[in-house]
């Protein structure tokens, strides 16, 4: 089975060509037919059922059919135990195996494989419940579906068993609102309503699905990007859909992708923390109310999620996250700046924010390999990528502008990279160091690419970001939450307690169950800020309020430097 990031990048890419032009072979692809009918009935968070029609699939004894990952990255799915997922055909009811295939990091797959040969037309159908968060369940990846305000917002991989064969397939995907109150719309990460796309399998996985009383907020100059959500939030939802309309346009343009549109879903989460996750040509995001999140506090989220919607490589999720993690994170501030939507000193706020995130992160020194292992694991080790992929590129950029004399930069690399995507040209990890070896030479960009592997602490060169701004070095201490956030059932539970840590100074022990996750993502941004969780144990809760930080590590930032212009060109 393929890796997560090479699936979810498979169909950011795939969504986009799947829509621009119809299929060239000589033969149209398999019709595919999806009905999402939603319901809602008083009192309850209601459920979606699917109908998925496959045209005449020819499937002999064995051969699987549908398939849906029990649980990925930790996010339980709709698992549809026992018979809650049927199949007939022309012969009538087509009796299905469940299997499971072979364990991968971010998960395990069920499939439903047929017990006898098909005949013409093959429909599977089933009953979508959404999930049950509460104020102890993890932030993670926007996967699941679930119940918000009369209406569902999730990613497919969630909660629709979707074709085995990778396809692609002639989809035509339908939503049935007869039992919804009217008013009432269905979108889809590739359209509004009935939407007809040929594309492969993972699309249906890795894209998103919202129904229900959905409002919405388009751009005001053109229908290429729309906003949808089913709660009122308590930011400025127009402000915020300008704000990501002029950064998605500006983004696009500048890789060439000029005719896509782009959606963007938000919901609520009631634990604190915020979080996105970009699938097909859309993200999605989550936020919690009580903390009133603004404009300014959710822009560097947004555009993070939609620049992964162009740089990617081959390889699996351990190999490439530095990439696909580093690139978002440069793109997203560099694009922003560049459009005017950042200022000089906002700019300068948010790549020293990245710079402190790498230097005071606990997997800092880790190799890739040993961090990509307890990505899945740990909240915390997540954030891994962000900044070494961020100072890594930075890095290599500074190297490419010093060794060009200022006449080539990152962005050619990016582009290229990008450009062999579209063509479907290899692009892994060999393509990137022989691509930079062309910029700064070969033994450089190799020496360079361990260090970062190897978990040696990244040094800020000099000239990043020179002239206007300069760098400094500084101590910081390690950020520490002092244990490791477990799912134990449909309890997130305390693990791996480090007995020096504040967390166990403040009481916390192994085993005890998290009623009230720590808000993590405020501390890490600030040595001074204290967390507050709450916790049971033997029956009884108790609250704790500690500093997460550990040993002091040395670290570096940016300062302006003197006699610098007002405004600056990266």
């Amino acid at each position: 089975m393929k890796r997560l990031s090479v699936m979810i990048g498979a169909a950011l890419a795939c969504a986009c060509s799947g829509l621009a032009a119809p299929a060239m072979a000589a033969e149209a692809p398999p019709a595919l037919n999806v009905v999402l009918k939603p319901h809602v009935p008083a009192g309850t968070a209601g459920y979606i059922d699917v109908t998925m029609s496959f045209q005449t699939p020819s499937l002999q004894a064995g051969a699987p059919l549908v398939r849906l990952p029990l649980q990925l990255v930790g996010i339980p799915t709709a698992r549809y135990d026992g018979d809650a997922l049927t199949a007939r055909d022309d012969q009538g009811p087509l009796a299905l195996e469940i299997s499971e295939e072979k364990p991968q990091p971010e998960g395990v797959y069920r499939r439903w494989s047929v017990k006898r040969p098909t005949k013409g037309d093959v429909v599977v159908s089933f009953r979508a419940p959404p999930r049950v968060v509460t104020a102890s369940t993890n932030n993670g990846p926007l996967f699941d579906l679930r119940a918000e305000n009369g209406g569902f917002e999730g990613a497919g991989v969630g909660f629709l068993a979707t074709p085995a064969a990778e396809g692609p397939y002639s989809v035509d995907l339908k939503w049935d609102m007869s039992d919804m109150p009217a008013g009432s719309r269905g979108v889809w990460s590739l359209g509004e309503g009935e939407v007809k796309a040929v594309v492969p399998s993972q699309v249906l996985s890795f894209s998103y699905y919202a129904a229900g009383p959905l409002k919405s907020q388009s751009s005001a100059t053109d229908s290429r990007l729309n906003v949808y959500w089913l709660s009122e939030p308590p930011f400025d939802a127009k402000a915020f859909s300008t704000w990501v309309s002029k950064f998605y346009n500006y983004t696009s343009t500048f890789f060439g992708d000029t005719k896509s549109s782009y959606r963007v879903f938000m919901r609520q989460n009631p634990y604190a923390g915020t979080g996105g996750t970009a699938l097909a040509h859309s993200f999605m995001f989550g936020y919690y109310p009580p903390a009133k999140p603004t404009v300014e506090d959710l822009r560097d989220l947004v555009a993070h999620e939609m620049a992964h919607t162009w740089p990617m490589l081959e390889g699996s999720h351990g190999e490439t996250a530095w990439y696909s993690e580093g690139t978002a994170e440069y793109y997203s501030l560099l694009m922003a700046y560049r459009a005017g939507l950042l200022t000089l000193d906002e700019y300068l706020a948010s790549i020293n924010q990245r710079a402190d995130g790498y230097y005071a992160s606990p997997s800092r020194n880790m190799t890739t390999a040993d961090a990509a292992k307890l990505f899945w694991k740990d909240p915390v080790m997540q954030k891994d990528p962000y900044g070494r992929g961020f100072l890594y590129l930075v890095q290599t950029n500074a190297a490419i502008l010093a060794k060009s004399g200022g006449k080539r930069s990152l962005d050619d690399v990016v582009l290229e990279i990008y450009r062999r995507t579209e063509k479907q040209e290899p692009h892994g990890v060999a393509e990137w160091l022989q691509l930079v070896g062309k910029e700064i030479g070969p033994a450089e960009a190799q020496a360079a690419f361990d260090t970062m592997k190897s978990g040696k602490t990244l040094v800020i060169p000099d000239n990043a970001f020179a002239p206007c701004f300069k760098v400094v070095s500084e101590q910081r201490h390690a950020f520490e939450l002092g244990y490791v956030r477990s799912n134990s059932g449909s309890d997130a539970v305390v693990t791996d307690l480090k007995p020096d840590s504040a967390a166990a100074r403040a009481g916390v022990k192994n085993g005890d169950k998290i009623l009230k996750a720590p808000d993590a993502s405020k501390a890490w941004k600030s040595e001074k800020t204290e967390v507050t969780g709450v916790f049971e144990r033997d029956g009884k809760s108790y609250t704790v309020t500690y500093l997460p930080r550990g040993g002091a590590v040395e670290a570096y930032h940016w300062e302006r430097a003197k006699g610098a212009a007002p405004t600056c060109k990266f």
